[in-house]
């Protein structure tokens, strides 16, 4: 029975895709404070399913995109399609997008936990309106979501969406490896420095951008969390998605989260990058980053929708 409600939710969501058989979704603009605001997608007047997706690193929109390149739409997309199935969806601005737009960005005061308080926000928000609540967290969001999921009963549901499964001090390192080997030993030291809760005055130039002295505090706050040990804590039915096209999140990021949380779902989705998009030639992995013509790949939007809501 079960297997039959998941093939009629994805032939429904597929069909209504393909066809054009709802209405397209209305949009309404949400202000949670004067600096967090986002779009509601809509399509009915009364609905007791709310998806909220919780952006990635960055200066990411409620779009998914930012200044420094992303101009794919991914999450605007995938709110569409997401409303196609009868869930309303709500997308949102990280707060450094007001912030930029008034100049008053002070990245020194910026802390991991900011973005687990304004997800907080937005979901005191809406709990008094849906009766059930589902956290989509992409990428960085996925840490986010996940550590207001354990502990908020608000929430029904909890995704990770190409999100990764060691701490941030390992992504950073591995990522350096693959470019600048020759700079392992010195970020190594730097990160077991952050980690103490130290900062760190002697940075190579090279290094500079990422490790610049207004940026400690928060990478201090963000290596604090290992994914795969908050992933454990995770009480709501939980869904793992990546894609085996993804640059900057391998598929063993995922494996490591589902061998933390065995209860956890897991869907790989073949040929789907980092921004969603389903990508058949190598050479336009990058490129659909900033050309929202590139769709989102064919099986995201049913994958989430069965599990969403299938009881």
């Amino acid at each position: 029975m079960k297997a039959f409600i998941h093939f009629f939710i994805y032939l429904l969501t597929t069909l209504c895709a393909l066809m054009g058989f709802a209405q397209a979704p209305q949009t309404k603009e949400i202000t949670i404070d004067s600096q967090l605001i986002g779009d509601l997608y809509s399509r009915s007047t009364e609905n007791d399913d709310l998806v909220i997706i919780v952006p990635g690193s960055g200066p990411t929109n409620r779009n998914g995109n930012s200044h420094i390149g992303l101009k794919g739409d991914s999450y605007k997309m995938l709110a569409t399609a997401l409303s196609t199935a009868s869930l309303d969806v709500f997308t949102y601005d990280k707060r450094i997008i007001a912030q930029l737009k008034a100049n008053q960005v002070k990245e020194e005061d910026s802390r991991f936990e900011d973005g687990v308080a304004d997800l907080a926000l937005i979901v005191d928000y809406f709990a008094p309106l849906y009766s059930r609540i589902t956290l989509v967290g992409h990428s960085e969001g996925a840490l986010l979501a996940n550590l207001l999921a354990n502990k908020s009963t608000a929430i029904t549901k909890y995704v990770s969406l190409a999100g990764v499964g060691t701490t941030a001090d390992q992504i950073i390192y591995d990522q350096i490896m693959q470019q600048l080997p020759i700079l392992g030993p010195r970020v190594k030291e730097i990160n077991s420095a952050l980690k103490r809760g130290e900062t760190v005055d002697h940075i190579p130039p090279m290094l500079m951008a990422l490790y610049r002295p207004s940026v400690q505090p928060y990478l201090i706050s963000w290596m604090k969390y290992d994914p795969s040990e908050q992933i454990q804590k995770v009480k709501q039915p939980t869904l793992i998605i990546d894609g085996d096209k993804d640059l900057q999140v391998p598929v063993k990021q995922g494996d490591l989260l589902s061998q933390a949380n065995s209860k956890a779902k897991r869907a790989t989705l073949k040929n789907m990058n980092h921004v969603l998009k389903q990508i058949e030639k190598d050479e336009d992995n990058m490129k659909s980053y900033g050309d929202p013509s590139y769709s989102l790949h064919p099986e995201l939007v049913p994958t989430l929708v069965s599990f969403i809501l299938t009881p």
